[in-house]
């Protein structure tokens, strides 16, 4: 499950993303974020996590083909999670992105959206 967060405009995408995410839900935020690219050229992405515990393989593979077909597209992506091992994940998706990735914590959702949106 996912939702489009409030408070995107232009190149600024956010999503919020649930305890378990499908091929359905990657596909649309894929189109969602193509769009954007389309658009802007390159976006910024803020993702919320919460709950998060599993993703279908399939999802997987559709996330996989979206970070591979548009990985210099993706300027800045800020993910907000209260979860440590959250940390870690940034760190390694940022091997196949030339992204700039920042953790926040939850409690520091507005510092998300302003480092984000600067």
């Amino acid at each position: 499950m996912f939702q489009k967060l409030s408070g995107c405009s232009g190149n600024v995408i956010g999503f919020k993303i649930g305890d378990h995410i499908t091929a359905e839900d990657v596909l649309t935020m894929s189109s969602i974020m193509a769009d954007a690219i389309a658009a802007s050229g390159k976006i910024r992405l803020l993702i919320e996590i919460e709950g998060f515990r599993h993703m279908d393989v399939e999802a997987l593979l559709e996330k996989l083909k979206f970070a591979r077909d548009h990985s210099e597209d993706i300027e800045r992506m800020a993910v907000v999670s209260d979860r440590t091992w959250i940390k870690a994940w940034l760190k390694v998706g940022g091997l196949f992105t030339h992204a700039e990735g920042e953790h926040f914590n939850r409690s520091d959702m507005e510092a998300a959206w302003d480092w984000i949106r600067s």
